[in-house]
């Protein structure tokens, strides 16, 4: 599959943004998260970063821009989604297990959400759990901006050290 996104990146260079902002969407929200992996957004971050296809003062913004939108629409899905889920069949015999998941997570809120960028495991699943819970959309927002600038940060870090190991 990457031989694909190579090859269209190398014949049409100008979609590079596109790419990066796509995979980093596609890797935080919720329903694609978990198909679409954050290994992903970092080989067509060190390609596109390789070939020179944008800088890193580039790539950076649009993929914490990507992954905040991502980050957001797995918010509001869980907020709009999730009581119905609640209710559930499924879900009314794992009472005692949403409670305890949903006390925890109404005390430490945006400490999740910085946790949650850094653990790609989680990353999806994260903000769509903190939809469902009684957490604050300023709240979750503002957490999530610094969040997401940090995991930026470290991605341009992780982007020029191995792009370099590698190109």
């Amino acid at each position: 599959m990457f031989e694909n996104i190579e090859a269209f990146l190398t014949d049409n260079s100008q979609f590079a943004w596109m790419a990066v902002f796509l995979f980093a969407f596609l890797e935080s929200f919720v329903l694609s998260g978990i198909i679409v992996s954050s290994a992903i957004l970092f080989s067509v971050c060190i390609f596109v970063f390789n070939m020179e296809l944008m800088p890193i003062y580039a790539i950076v913004p649009v993929a914490t821009l990507g992954a905040h939108l991502g980050d957001m629409s797995g918010f509001f899905f869980g907020k709009t989604v999730g009581p119905s889920l609640l209710s559930s069949k499924f879900m009314t015999k794992r009472e005692k297990l949403i409670k305890r998941a949903q006390s925890f997570l109404d005390k430490t809120g945006s400490y999740t959400v910085l946790l949650g960028r850094f653990i790609p495991a989680i990353r999806p699943i994260v903000p769509f759990l903190l939809g469902i819970s009684d957490l604050k959309a300023v709240r979750f927002y503002l957490a999530d901006v610094f969040a997401c600038c940090c995991w930026g940060i470290a991605l341009g870090f992780l982007v020029t050290g191995v792009g370099s190991l590698i190109g």
